[in-house]
């Protein structure tokens, strides 16, 4: 069976959904098709913790104004105290009076509630556990086949990792995607302890296997949370729970030792968000750039944002250039 659309957009992370909500307003027939049993892509959140990005800044006008359309209130990183530091040697420095993420902003309920909002928005236009197999661009319009059948569009939007558009057969320029080769791991407790130590819940730690650390927790303090960004390759480790949270009582003392839940998500095994080639991050942030349309495939996701690429800022900046594209191609 084939549907037909007058757009598809293929991927239902924030610039997927973003880019539908918008051609939706303006009375587009839009189709979102997503890989995963979820809306969010990289985005995700679990149980009000996020395993995905986390902060948003001040100078993100897009993400605060979509907040502000939203509803979604916003708050402070946690930033009063002393960042703790753990050389390779493991010698353990308290005293150092810096917060690495401060200014920096979190979500309440955290940031899937936006993907959330905006995927309800779109309603029945987006279509979950639709992985993309296959597209072939023809006179009429572009073909794509899923798992379960045909859609026949005008325009098609991938709103996918560079990589992963490649793996579709498309020429792309490689880009690295962007944390796909990291983990992301949450302990919770009952109380964030550590602030009544005097420190603001960041570490940097040159040993295995979590690299950074931050206070995760809930903005009124109700329950204590932290979260660390795993060295890459870390949580393939069958041990790599243990170690972490050994690792955490070695930093923040021995009530960190006993958690009342361990969350991980390991982005490097999925293959909705890396491929192979992801497997080693990249020593810097990447030079990311647009990917201008060809023929009736137009192209976003955060890694094809020339500005704030990789970020959610970024995922917004390249909905508005796709946004844009359509618009022109219309006219």
């Amino acid at each position: 069976m084939t549907d037909n659309t007058e757009i598809c957009i293929v991927g239902a992370g924030l610039s997927g959904l973003a880019l539908a909500a918008a051609l939706q307003d303006d009375g587009r027939q839009v189709t979102v098709l997503e890989a995963r049993n979820r809306p969010g892509g990289r985005v995700m959140t679990q149980d009000g913790y996020d395993l995905g990005p986390s902060w948003i800044w001040p100078q993100n006008r897009r993400m605060l104004l979509l907040l502000d359309q939203l509803g979604l209130r916003h708050f402070p990183q946690y930033a009063t105290g002393r960042l703790v530091f753990e050389d390779a040697q493991g010698t353990i420095r308290r005293d150092l009076d810096f917060a690495t993420m401060g200014g920096a902003r979190r979500v309440v309920g955290g940031l899937s509630c936006v993907t959330d909002a905006l995927a309800a928005q779109i309603g029945d236009s987006l279509r979950l556990s639709c992985a993309l197999r296959g597209l072939q661009s023809g006179p009429e319009g572009v073909t794509l086949t899923t798992e379960t059948g045909r859609v026949q569009a005008a325009r098609v939007v991938l709103a996918l990792p560079p990589r992963l558009v490649a793996e579709l057969g498309v020429s792309v320029p490689d880009m690295p995607t962007w944390m796909a080769g990291h983990a992301k791991l949450v302990a919770t407790y009952a109380a964030p302890f550590w602030r009544a130590q005097g420190l603001n819940g960041d570490a940097i730690s040159h040993r295995a296997p979590l690299a950074e650390i931050h206070d995760a927790s809930p903005e009124d303090g109700s329950a204590g949370a932290l979260f660390g960004f795993a060295h890459p390759g870390a949580a393939r480790d069958p041990q790599f729970r243990p170690k972490a949270v050994a690792q955490l009582a070695r930093l923040f003392g021995s009530e960190a030792a006993a958690p009342k839940a361990v969350h991980v998500q390991d982005w490097s095994a999925e293959t909705a968000t890396a491929t192979p080639a992801d497997q080693i991050p990249p020593s810097g942030h990447p030079a990311y750039r647009a990917i201008r349309p060809t023929g009736r495939v137009i192209f976003a996701g955060t890694e094809t944002a020339a500005e704030d690429g990789g970020f959610l800022e970024g995922a917004l900046a390249s909905a508005e250039r796709a946004y844009d594209d359509l618009r022109a191609i219309a006219q």
